[in-house]
């Protein structure tokens, strides 16, 4: 970026204007579309965090989440109550082509700022409201937190011990809520290029955060078939994961997450037999006894532990090709070989670096970290010029040409359902993160195809098995058996017919069939694919083997979320699967959005353990900067010292979370009766008063209390109080049951945010989730031009199958 008021952007999503009013809730939006390229203009204040004392150079004029949220973005502070900024404000809102806002339900409407009045003047643009329960319902004007947000949107309720709730460490609600929040931009971009209609998008976080809670619905809405595990009401059970296969163990020094998952569980037997454990275990189990040996495989493993040194049982483990993983401090984050060798630690300026990309683009590469820069004008016209062409230039798809993959992408039907209706997306994912990158942009409209074989439909992926139910639906399911000699022609075929391809298997698959990045862009040169492996195509660490808990371990996450002192813990769901593929959905919106501009397609490369690592940036770039290393400190926040943030049980047994930011909440809560406490006393006295307020009183109604007298306050919430006890997700209608094929009938949370244009709420449609082959006549049909006798006799040769 230049140090004139208009910056040189690169990146996929180089010329789009992101207006940005979100100074807390939401910042991380505006971070991840200026990384890949956008011109983020932010006019709130945003918190500075700590400072970055004993940085060398001049670094600390910036603090902590300065550094991380505010890279590559312009600030231009606006007060919205004062009418000549306000004026300054509307000019922007002219001028570009996404706001993103956090204000609270009803905030901008009294400023003559409603979605409608905005839409006025811009017709194309594209709206974002976050807020943290959406813009209606009986909760709206509640206050939270991101320990509440957590509390009230399941993670808490398995992430701890059983009597001690954490919330995952660096406010990771907010991170999901930008997440969405950048998706959507995306998303109501696509829809302004493609039919020339803005849209207004109401995202409520509380939602936003159930959506990405893993098994907690799992276990509620398939109670049957997972009730040897606990269901359908999911525990805190510290480390280990919800299949009981994953376990952070103990070391002779460190600790290590462990599991005899994954492809190497023969070798894995042999080489625990050979150190003098796993004597009970079969050298060759059948496959029917499979689940039955995970109980002394694992103590086998814990024992075997005890004996090694962390770094060395996770090295053992990878080499064996089980999915090991050291439970690694920020410091050796720092120095893990993966990240050397990929070099994801970038310099901004002297003393500071930070991490990123969080997805590599082939064709347009996200632009280097450029420190916050400060508008020196306040002029619209001189922040963000007159476009040369007409101002409704700036969301035309442009010239259509022999590069775009698809005519559905420049030439879709307005009235055609959902902001992404005509993306076509061929889609090779499986287990979670994959999946869920597909759910959410087949959610918004895309058609999304997944190919499949049987022999791959086994475990996690197979179609009765809650994993495939919950990930896939609204998506179609064909067949088509790469190893057959005709598959690539059909596969070129279908590429020619999309605009996406997707996979998350491990590097180099999809290459080894004939289908790599360069094959693809050879069929189709407009095609946009994604990878998505667990460390990235290259260097050492290009080959291991990972499942969320694995990442969490490695990139510091399982260290960082925890009791003080600890580093054994870590999130109690899939939370790097869930982030990673909104992540994947973000960088393919990208490049959808450059590629109808240009024509030009590309290869997206995401590496997972990159984005468990960009989770917790703030941590690595204090830490490079400052030395100083964040540890797990339970509920603690990471970046400002509220007067009370903790977890506290009520005398019904239910917990609950509440935060008071500031005196004035203290105040608030010292006027409903928590006991007052000694001058000079410190933060943990007031906590201690606080906890014996709420457990004379049930958990809910010291919420409610609590809510009343406007402190942020929420019930831990398990499925059973989210789908029977939350009124705000009542009023907001957030479930829909489908009658399904496979099922008999399916139920699943709803898409969190709501679109609405000029003529009211663009209602999104949900399909139950597909099972293998359903479409396979539908599909071969309407994109090949095959007829039914053609199909019959491609399923007999098992070119489908």
């Amino acid at each position: 970026m230049t140090h004139d008021d208009v910056p040189d952007l690169a990146g996929p999503l180089a010329g789009v204007r992101v207006l940005d009013l979100s100074a807390g809730l939401g910042r991380f939006a505006g971070k991840m579309l200026a990384e890949f390229g956008a011109d983020v203009l932010r006019v709130g204040v945003g918190e500075r965090g700590p400072e970055l004392d004993g940085a060398p150079g001049d670094a600390p004029r910036h603090g902590l989440l300065d550094w991380w949220h505010d890279c590559n973005c312009r600030r231009l502070p606006l007060d919205l109550d004062d009418e000549a900024d306000r004026q300054r404000f509307l000019e922007l809102v002219d001028r570009c082509d996404v706001l993103i806002d956090v204000e609270s339900p009803g905030t901008m409407a009294a400023r003559g700022l409603a979605p409608s009045d905005l839409a006025e003047r811009n017709p194309r643009l594209v709206h974002i409201s976050l807020s943290p329960f959406g813009a209606d319902g009986p909760r709206a004007d509640w206050r939270s937190s991101d320990l509440v947000a957590q509390a009230l949107g399941g993670y808490l309720s398995v992430t701890g011990d059983p009597d001690e709730p954490i919330a995952l460490w660096g406010r990771q609600a907010a991170t999901v809520g930008g997440m969405y929040a950048a998706m959507s931009a995306l998303a109501g971009l696509h829809r302004a290029r493609t039919t020339g209609r803005g849209s207004w998008v109401d995202l409520s976080l509380h939602e936003a955060v159930i959506s990405c809670s893993e098994h907690v619905l799992m276990y509620w809405w398939f109670p049957e078939a997972l009730e040897p595990l606990g269901a359908p009401i999911a525990a805190r059970q510290r480390s280990l994961h919800w299949i009981r296969a994953f376990e952070v163990v103990p070391c002779e020094r460190g600790a290590c997450m462990v599991s005899p998952a994954a492809g190497g569980l023969l070798d894995l037997i042999a080489w625990l037999k050979a150190r003098g454990h796993a004597q009970s275990v079969p050298d060759d189990p059948d496959d029917e006894v499979l689940l039955s040996l995970i109980p002394p495989m694992m103590e086998a493993l814990k024992a075997a532990a005890l004996e090694m040194d962390a770094t060395d049982l996770f090295e053992a483990g990878q080499s064996l090709h089980v999915p090991f993983g050291e439970s690694y401090t920020v410091p050796q984050v720092a120095e893990a070989a993966q990240h050397r060798h990929r070099e994801y630690f970038r310099p901004v300026e002297e003393g500071i670096a930070v991490p990123g990309p969080v997805a590599r683009f082939v064709t347009t590469a996200a632009p280097g970290p450029v420190a916050p820069q400060d508008c020196r004008t306040t002029d619209p016209a001189a922040i963000w010029p007159d476009r040369e062409a007409d101002p409704e230039a700036a969301v035309d798809v442009g010239e259509a040409t022999d590069q775009v993959a698809s005519s559905a992408a420049t030439a879709v039907d307005g009235d055609l359902v959902g902001p992404l209706a005509g993306v076509r997306v061929l889609d090779f994912t499986h287990v979670l993160a994959g999946p869920f990158a597909t759910r959410v942009m087949a959610d918004l409209g895309a058609d999304v195809i997944r190919l499949q074989t049987e022999e791959r439909m086994g475990g996690s992926s197979a179609n009765e098995f809650p994993y495939n139910v919950m990930w896939c639906r609204s998506k179609r399911a064909i067949q088509l058996q790469m190893k057959h000699e005709e598959a690539l022609d059909v596969l070129a075929a279908l590429v020619a017919e999309a605009d996406v391809v997707i996979d998350n298997f491990s590097a180099g698959v999809m290459a080894e069939w004939g289908a790599g990045p360069e094959q693809l862009q050879e069929w189709t040169p407009g095609i946009i694919s994604l990878s998505m492996s667990g460390c990235g195509t290259d260097g050492p660490w290009q080959d291991y083997v990972t499942y969320a808990p694995t990442v969490h371990a490695l990139c510091g996450f399982t260290a960082l979320t925890g009791p003080p002192g600890q580093t054994d813990c870590g999130p109690g769901i899939a939370y790097n699967d869930h982030v990673s593929g909104l992540t994947g959905a973000i960088a393919l919106l990208s490049a959808l959005d450059h590629r109808n501009r240009t024509g030009e397609g590309q290869h997206i490369e995401i590496s997972q353990y990159e984005v468990g690592t960009y989770l917790i940036g703030p941590a690595m770039i204090d830490f490079l900067a400052t030395g100083r290393a964040a540890e797990a400190n339970g509920n603690v926040d990471a970046f400002a010292d509220h007067v009370v943030n903790e977890v506290f049980q009520g005398r019904d047994g239910d917990w609950l979370a509440v935060t008071l930011f500031d005196q004035s909440d203290w105040e608030a809560a010292l006027a409903l009766g928590v006991a007052p406490v000694p001058d000079g006393a410190d933060g943990k006295n007031r906590t201690e008063s606080v906890g014996a307020w709420v457990a004379a009183r049930d958990a809910g109604a010291a919420q409610d209390e609590l809510q009343a007298a406007g402190l942020a306050a929420g019930v831990v919430q398990t499925a059973d109080h989210m789908a029977n006890r939350d009124p705000q997700l009542a009023h907001r209608d957030w479930l829909v049951t489908m009658d399904s094929p496979m099922q008999g009938s399916q139920t699943t949370e709803r898409h969190p945010a709501r679109w609405f244009d000029r003529a009211g709420e663009l209602p999104l449609q949900y399909r139950p989730t597909a099972y293998l082959g359903e479409h396979n006549f539908e599909v071969y049909q309407e994109l090949l031009g095959w007829d039914a006798e053609r199909v019959a006799i491609a399923m007999g040769t098992e070119l489908i199958q």
